[in-house]
């Protein structure tokens, strides 16, 4: 290994750092040189005591080369000194001393021996990925050596070329060891353009064609996804034509290992390579003779939706950080350059970090480690950042679903046990089990090789059913991927199903069912309904509560029930689109998931009939599969539905008339201006948050809009005052109040301030505005005709400003009532004057 390389400058430190404590967090720059370096530095310390170092990489492939590299370094064979642990590979001896793994299997060394005995240092390389399984397994290294390893603690070295390095030493409780240098000049160019994603891909492949004829060397593209890969594809050949040293090279995660080595190695000379990879090539790997980046900027990620339990791929701008990582794949071997389509100014306003998975992906599988582990809930470890509630919940809804979890503990089930140490997605692990527990073994590796490995037909029918046909060379259709793909994984599950020791049981169903209740019993909660058809789609109810659509003339566009297994869209829409299907018979799955399925009486109100619809239903999920229609409850449920009627609809639904809203307000005035009694909230929200203790005793017998109709409001809402309260409201807040006339008048409560409408005579002689509560009433003075002439607070200033003019004006218009010079010495009367006498 060369001595230049700049994370040499670093090593005395970083050994000072593990010598004396027992944590390091490293940050150095793409090509410093610290993976390749850094174990094989490490490896003589006198703390590793003859045990091993761990170091997680990212990925299979980086895993790989990674080990490759080491041992070259020090020119042995792979799997003496050096060895590697990924699925379903590794090279490893008793003379190993550093261990290159992948971070799951780290998650299932820790399960099987929390002590880690056998281990000195655990080295978290690309740490700023923040892959669900590194933050699993760094929760579970800290706990671990509190638990176990109190005497020698085991040592953790954090290493990356962008690190959120605060959040980290804080956890650590250690400072950043920081290399600035870089093994190779990188010349960064901005083309300054503002672009939509759409035209992106147009965009970067001039870019690609343009460095391909200027610049010497292979070249490295960043594109989001598979999509683009292919599109870029297309036109550099376009373009390219038949030269032939240039040679496209697609490189993305859902490659085979072999696929991806491949692509990985040197070109021949005077070949050039030009890969097309998604972020899989953002980190860790060294490609040989990549001189020259091409960055789209844009990077495509699965979120997930805990509300709908569905993941989702989203397209984003490259932080920082990635656009760093990425620029530094041009400067590993020698001087590069990297071409960027937007601007220098744009580049400093990307987000500095990309989001960690443990916020965005479905935390199903880490959960289920989780418990394992024997966590009793997610804050019991110390998470770099923490599980998002939502997230967590619905993945332990899904466990206990597939019967992982008990329903009121976080305890595995037996079942749950055997699913854990599968150390597989939940889902595929539940299948797995299923099928070899109902001797179908051979059929559930294939639905699982099939599931793992990504949809082989990119354009075809959704039908699940026919991929397996295809498998078993019983149709014949262009693939993706190679068959041979899928058959090597249908061995490897095979392996893992023979190695299950269950007990066998029957099922009564189908043989044509099977497929079906198999794919049910992993994704229930993608059972779907058929609702009806809308233009060129048909639209199905998920039990997730989701909506989801086939094309019209899909094969299984017309089938009553089906299993959802892939279905995505976009964040706002309204529904889904099912990718991949499989028709289900939903008696048998009923019979064969009795615990998937609920029965309940079910009262609710239907506004369409104008009254309650009582039913007996039987749902799974969200998704209601079946509704009987029973006889009247007991009046217990009745008032129940009722009172959640009226909740939704708001208390509008029920008969205000004019004396309800009355008392109603009138109890509103008391409770604002008697403070000395214990007045009920009467106002909308009070009355709502309160519903079921002053409207529930009357509701039992109402199941239809005419007898909600007859409710009498205002006895009800006078009936939930305790009498002290009834007494004091007819003594201190009247209905009626009696004027000079000797008349009674209503008090009109729903104006503010309380409203009196008396007719203009039958207040001469008043020489104080009425008043309740100390309140005075607005007196509202009406003509004989009884149309207002005036509004007052203040009757005294009525009499003394206004009075004369109203006089004069109305004197002419009712001659026949008294208009008296001197209201204040006159009687006061509703009469005319020639009933009076005048």
């Amino acid at each position: 290994m060369s001595p230049s390389l700049p994370i040499y400058d670093l090593i005395p430190a970083l050994k000072a750092q593990l010598n004396n404590a027992h944590e390091a967090i490293l940050e150095a720059a793409p090509g410093a040189g610290k993976t390749t370096v850094v174990p094989l530095e490490l490896m003589n310390e006198a703390w590793r005591k003859g045990r091993k170092i761990l170091m997680l990489e990212p990925r299979r492939l980086a895993a790989k080369t990674a080990a490759k590299r080491l041992t070259d370094s020090l020119q042995e064979p792979l799997g003496k000194r050096i060895g590697y642990r990924i699925r379903h590979e590794g090279k490893e001896s008793n003379e190993t001393q550093v261990l290159v793994v992948t971070e799951g299997v780290l998650t299932r060394m820790l399960q099987d021996d929390p002590s880690l005995d056998n281990v000195a240092l655990v080295i978290f390389d690309e740490f700023h990925e923040r892959n669900l399984h590194s933050d699993l397994a760094f929760a579970l290294c800290l706990q671990a050596r509190e638990l176990y390893r109190d005497e020698d603690p085991l040592k953790l070295l954090v290493m990356s070329a962008t690190l959120d390095t605060a959040l980290l030493e804080s956890r650590l409780g250690c400072p950043t060891l920081t290399s600035h240098g870089r093994g190779f000049p990188i010349d960064t160019l901005y083309s300054n353009k503002s672009l939509k994603t759409a035209e992106v891909v147009d965009e970067v492949v001039r870019l690609t064609y343009q460095a391909y004829r200027e610049h010497t060397g292979s070249l490295l593209v960043f594109l989001p996804g598979q999509k683009e890969i292919r599109q870029a594809a297309t036109q550099l050949q376009q373009r390219l034509g038949n030269d032939p040293e240039a040679k496209i090279r697609p490189l993305y995660g859902e490659l085979s290992l072999k696929e991806q080595e491949a692509v990985i190695q040197p070109a021949m000379a005077p070949e050039r390579k030009i890969v097309l990879a998604t972020a899989i090539a953002q980190t860790s790997l060294t490609i040989d003779g990549i001189r020259i980046v091409i960055d789209s900027g844009l990077s495509r990620e699965a979120r997930f939706d805990a509300n709908t339990a569905t993941t989702r791929l989203h397209t984003r701008r490259a932080t920082q950080a990635e656009t760093t990582q990425r620029m530094g794949r041009a400067g590993r071997t020698e001087a590069g350059i990297c071409l960027r389509w937007w601007s220098e100014e744009q580049q400093s306003r990307l987000a500095p970090q990309a989001q960690p998975q443990i916020e965005c992906v479905d935390l199903s599988p880490l959960t289920l480690e989780v418990a394992k582990w024997g966590a009793q809930n997610r804050l019991e470890l110390d998470w770099v950042t923490p599980p998002p509630e939502s997230h967590w919940q619905q993945s332990v809804d899904l466990l206990r679903s597939l019967d992982a979890l008990n329903t009121d503990t976080f305890e595995l089930t037996d079942h749950g046990q055997n699913m854990a140490q599968l150390g597989l997605d939940p889902r595929l692990a539940q299948l797995l089990i299923l099928g070899k527990q109902w001797q179908h073994s051979e059929l559930a590796c294939q639905a699982c090789a099939l599931l793992s490995e990504g949809d082989p037909f990119s354009q075809h029918s959704s039908d699940f059913e026919s991929r397996l046909d295809w498998l078993n060379h019983q149709i014949i259709m262009s693939s993706r991927r190679p068959k041979a793909v899928y058959q090597h994984s249908v061995k490897q599950w095979l392996a893992r199903s023979q190695k299950l020791a269950l007990e066998a049981r029957s099922i009564s169903a189908e043989e044509s069912s099977v497929l079906g209740l198999l794919l049910a019993g992993a994704f229930a909660d993608r059972i779907g309904k058929r609702l009806d058809q809308q233009a060129d789609k048909v639209r199905f109810k998920l039990a997730n509560g989701r909506i989801a659509t086939l094309d019209k003339h899909d094969t299984n566009a017309q089938s009553d029930w089906l299993v959802a297994l892939d279905i995505g869209g976009h964040q706002g829409q309204e529904a889904d689109r099912i990718f991949l299907s499989q028709p289900l018979d939903i008696q048998a799955a009923e019979k064969t998931f009795p615990h998937l399925f609920l029965t309940r009486d079910h009262l609710e109100w239907s506004k369409q009939e104008g009254r309650l619809i009582s039913e007996q239903q039987t749902w799974i999920g969200k998704l209601c599969i079946q509704r009987k229609k029973t006889k009247q409850l007991a009046p217990e449920k009745v008032r129940d539905a009722m009172l959640e009627h009226i909740r939704k609809s708001g208390l509008n639904a029920l008969p205000w008339e004019k004396d309800s809203l009355q008392f109603k307000a009138r109890l509103q005035f008391a409770a604002q201006h008697d403070k000395q009694h214990p007045w009920p909230d009467m106002s909308d929200d009070g009355l709502f948050s309160h519903l079921a203790d002053w409207l529930g005793p009357y509701l039992g017998n109402v199941t239809t809009q005419a007898t909600l109709n007859k409710l009498a409001l205002k006895q009800i809402l006078l009936d939930s005052l305790a009498w002290p309260l009834q007494k004091r409201l007819a003594d201190a807040v009247p209905e009626r109040l009696s004027v000079a006339s000797g008349n009674n008048h209503a008090i009109d409560y729903t104006n503010k301030p309380p409203t009196l409408s008396v007719k203009l005579q039958e207040v001469f002689g008043m020489s104080q505005s009425p008043a309740v509560l100390g309140q005075s009433l607005k007196l509202e003075l009406l003509s004989p005709a009884q149309r207002p002439l005036a509004v007052t607070l203040d009757l005294p200033f009525f009499w003394r400003e206004a009075y004369p003019e109203v006089k004069k004006e109305m004197r002419g218009r009712y001659p026949k009532h008294p208009w008296p010079d001197d209201p204040m010495s006159a009687q006061a009367t509703a009469k005319t004057k020639r009933a009076l006498g005048q």
